[in-house]
């Protein structure tokens, strides 16, 4: 909503109508990062939660530090935990972090003192639960051995599965999954062409997932995310939110919107339920016998 994606495209009242919108939905878990804007984005959310901040369960993240050109830098210093966390506080108006982050792992700071600096944090009463940014299994046995995880970010989607150890290890473990670009950052929407220009503040101008190539590349899972929609009176995004969900009951997807016409869009996802052979049909398989049997059986 502040960051990340075209910077131009940057409007707080919708933004915050759409927040407000998702309480309204039922729609009540938010994430945020200090580092996205960096920090508009936790005063985003802090002002549309004005009033009704009792609804909603908040995480925002620590260990990325953002700066106004765009670029990251790592810090995972204990001392920068301890002072970011009550920053984070003041942005979103709370005396509680619901979910707190381990956005990215500093290799100058031993990982144990930072994920120590967290638990502390716990204990003080301004955090509930710890969460990390990873794709490492080994990460995960590490952190859980100090103090134990309430959930995983992860990047999971129709589009990316490479992180499958990490969703099957939590599942093992009663862990929450956080799947993050569950709908491929817009592209498993259909909407985003292969000749799409982005703007340089846009992330997706520097991910190689977004060349000319690569979405060419890709256009059957489209294709197949197509037939499904049709096939389910859905869209393309609620089928590729919708098998996300499907991957386990411990997961949550991290849909992000600026608008409440796709918020209420995307809600409707966690009520459609795949079938056998939608869920083949997404995985690339040869369904047309299947296909051929419903229309012959009258469907």
């Amino acid at each position: 909503m502040t960051g990340v994606y075209d910077v131009d495209q940057r409007v707080d009242q919708r933004s915050e109508a759409t927040v407000r919108r998702a309480l309204d939905l039922g729609v009540n878990f938010f994430d945020t990062a200090d580092a996205y804007g960096p920090f508009t984005n936790e005063l985003l959310l802090g002002r549309a939660l004005a009033g009704r901040a009792h609804e909603a369960v908040v995480a925002t993240k620590v260990g990325l530090v953002g700066r106004s050109d765009g670029n990251l830098l790592r810090d995972g210093r204990p001392d920068h935990v301890r002072s970011a966390v009550d920053a984070s506080l003041r942005r979103l108006h709370r005396d509680q972090i619901d979910l707190y982050c381990l956005h990215s792992v500093d290799p100058d700071i031993p990982v144990s003192q930072t994920w120590g600096a967290m638990s502390e944090q716990v204990a003080a009463g301004k955090v509930r639960g710890l969460a990390v940014m990873t794709r490492s299994v080994e990460l995960l046995d590490f952190l859980q051995q100090i103090f134990p995880l309430t959930a995983v970010y992860t990047q999971f989607s129709l589009w990316h599965q490479e992180n499958r150890a990490v969703v099957d290890w939590c599942a093992s473990r009663g862990i929450g999954v956080l799947a993050t670009s569950p709908l491929g950052r817009g592209y498993l929407t259909g909407a985003i062409k292969p000749d799409r220009k982005f703007a340089w503040t846009d992330l997706r101008s520097r991910l190689s997932d977004f060349s000319s190539d690569s979405l060419a590349s890709n256009r059957w899972l489209l294709d197949a995310l197509r037939a499904v929609a049709r096939r389910q009176r859905a869209s393309m995004s609620q089928v590729a939110l919708a098998w996300v969900l499907a991957q386990g009951d411990h997961i949550v997807a991290l849909q992000g919107t600026t608008r409440p016409d796709h918020l209420e869009e995307n809600a409707r996802a966690a009520d459609l339920i795949l079938t056998d052979v939608d869920l083949r049909q997404l995985a690339g398989q040869d369904v047309s016998e299947e296909l051929d049997a419903l229309v012959t059986g009258g469907r």
